[in-house]
């Protein structure tokens, strides 16, 4: 009995990993272009122009009306949110109706019901300041660090980075913006551009293969403090409402600087020094009477203690004489 049940159990796990199989292939599979979403996609707010005719019920191909989130995520049960979808071949998911209730979605049509689903997401993006590669786990922010230091830059994409693809293709691109001591800002740090960086994964540094590479700081042009932050760049809804990363801030220090300022103050400072031992040592020393002249003060005024200790035991004698008389 024992072989058939591990022969049933064996079938079961192997039929739960085709499934989760088939689920990731239909997941993220936009086609033929960007704006044509499927079953299971994931979509973003700020996204314009999204067709969602592939949504439709198969055999009757009613458009579809609304995008609904149920409770537990389950049509028969109640309606958390509704969005209305007036053209479902030109759908915009605006970041007013879906008031920060992201998740899984249905569309819907009065006639059909729920349909396929799709999720809504945040294209969120975040950035550090890292040692360039080998040591990408130091980060920089906060730090003062040598102009001669290289750094590269770490960005992360989670949602956007897995799922806004067309087979191997990610049109989803970021800019880093550097802001300069004097308020500049640029996207050329040195020798290398970090305009139009792709988001191909989730999380990536500059300086990986394919990627423009790493930053030496002292090609930044000026000691001071630095702040860099990332900006979507496309899609143009990204572009134009998706919020940047929030800005790390670093400084650059002049070593050349403060060597050169501690050299001069430093010599003085030796040379000086033996110069007033051999000729201030000894009118130092013509004060030092006078310095101990000073408490010797208390000493005269302690000393006519043991008068007066006198003067009362001779008075003290005297009485005791008096009275034997």
């Amino acid at each position: 009995m024992k072989p058939d049940r591990i022969r049933t159990r064996g079938f079961a796990v192997l039929l739960a990993v085709c499934l989760l199989a088939l689920t990731a292939g239909q997941a993220g599979a936009r086609g033929p272009t960007i704006s044509d979403i499927q079953p299971y996609d994931t979509i973003f707010v700020y996204e314009e122009g999204l067709d969602l005719s592939q949504l439709r019920d198969a055999v009757t191909n009613n458009r579809i009306t609304e995008l609904r989130k149920y409770q537990n995520d389950n049509p028969d049960r109640g309606v958390e949110r509704s969005i209305l979808v007036a053209d479902d071949t030109d759908f915009e998911v605006q970041d007013f109706f879906v008031k920060g209730d992201y998740g899984t979605y249905h569309a819907f049509n009065p006639t059909d019901g729920a349909t396929a689903q799709v999720m809504i997401r945040k294209p969120e993006l975040s950035l550090d300041v890292v040692l360039a590669n080998p040591n990408h786990n130091e980060p920089l922010e906060g730090l003062s660090v040598s102009d001669n230091t290289r750094v590269a830059f770490r960005i992360s994409a989670p949602d956007v980075g897995a799922s806004y693809r067309v087979g191997g293709v990610y049109p989803a691109t970021i800019d880093i913006v550097l802001t300069t001591p004097g308020g500049a800002e640029t996207t050329t740090l040195g020798r290398v551009n970090l305009a139009g960086l792709n988001v191909s994964s989730t999380r990536f540094y500059t300086d990986d293969p394919g990627r423009p590479g790493s930053v030496r700081l002292g090609d930044l042009g000026r000691p001071g403090e630095y702040s860099v932050r990332a900006e979507w760049r496309a899609p143009s809804g990204f572009d134009a409402y998706a919020p940047a990363s929030e800005p790390v801030t670093f400084t650059v220090a002049d070593r050349v600087g403060v060597d050169t300022t501690t050299a001069p103050t430093s010599t003085p400072t030796l040379t000086s020094t033996p110069t007033p031992r051999p000729s201030t040592a000894r009118p130092t020393m013509t004060p030092t009477p006078t310095a101990t002249a000073e408490p010797a003060t208390p000493t005269p005024t302690a000393a006519p203690l043991p008068a007066a200790l006198t003067v009362a035991a001779a008075g003290f004698a005297l009485a005791l004489a008096g009275r034997r008389r």
